[in-house]
């Protein structure tokens, strides 16, 4: 690789420090690299598109959160991208502070592996024609404002398959299990297995379990009214992103996506391994 370019969180690089001795180390090298610092990489739009059009691959600077709003906003590019832990706990984000120099030499020498990652795409929701919006780990239905419990209907490829009176419904893709999935009480997959996973947030019953469905199935959630005066309303995230405010009867419809996140990887450790670690911190 000779063309790389950096996001950076600023909240996790006060001051551009370790961003500005990557740039430094690269260019030395006589490589190219460009960079682009920001707060909220939800924010960006397209713009984060056009400049990084000519990288062959994008080192993200923050932790986990940063690296997945940076993949949505990639989606479809091909471009591949590896994380640098800035944060703290790192799924995605695989190499650590103190070996980014080391990463970025076998970068260079194209000593590493592509990953490709399953992604969710979601469409809305109020009976308009929009545009998907992707996520690589998981598109988040969640009450909003009061605080209590609404009704929502899940259906799988057209047909219902349950009514979960909840504070929320969370899509996830494999990647995201260990996300907000995990915290939920759902199960954690193998991060490059096709799968869907649906899960109730806080459901009100005692029977209520997460589901496995195939990457094939469409999962469509719908807001419906409950016992009270108001309509419920609702807020769709993807990938933790920006809401989209949701009302009575309006549906989420998702499904995956026909675009992946390519992802490097130099470790040769195992996802048992890492995630055997990353628990015992």
């Amino acid at each position: 690789m000779r063309r790389f370019h950096i996001v950076v969180n600023e909240d996790n690089d006060r001051g551009l420090k370790v961003t500005g001795e990557i740039v430094s180390y690269i260019r030395e090298r006589g490589l190219d690299i460009t960079y682009e610092s920001i707060i909220r990489v939800d924010d960006y739009g397209k713009e984060l598109m056009s400049e990084a059009r000519d990288a062959e691959c994008i080192l993200v600077l923050g932790g986990d959160g940063t690296f997945i709003q940076v993949a949505g906003k990639m989606a479809g590019s091909d471009i591949p991208l590896i994380g640098i832990n800035l944060g703290t706990v790192g799924y995605l984000a695989e190499v650590e502070k103190d070996n980014i120099f080391p990463t970025i030499d076998r970068l260079i020498d194209g000593d590493f592996e592509i990953e490709e990652r399953m992604m969710l795409e979601g469409k809305d929701m109020d009976g308009k024609e929009t545009a998907p919006l992707y996520a690589l780990n998981d598109i988040v239905i969640a009450r909003h404002g009061t605080l209590r419990a609404i009704n929502y209907e899940i259906y799988v490829n057209g047909k219902l398959l349950n009514t979960y009176n909840a504070d929320g419904i969370i899509i996830s893709t494999p990647t995201g299990s260990t996300g907000y999935n995990l915290s939920a009480g759902g199960p954690i997959v193998e991060p490059v297995a096709d799968l869907i996973l649906v899960n109730p947030i806080c459901p009100h019953t005692l029977n209520t379990r997460a589901i496995v469905l195939s990457a094939e199935d469409e999962v469509s959630v719908k807001v419906i009214g409950g016992k009270f005066i108001h309509d419920p309303e609702a807020d769709v995230s993807f990938d933790g992103g920006k809401n989209k405010h949701l009302r009575s009867n309006d549906t989420v419809t998702v499904r995956k996506a026909s675009v992946k996140t390519r992802i490097i990887r130099l470790s040769k450790e195992s996802f048992l391994d890492i995630l055997g670690r990353k628990m015992r911190v």
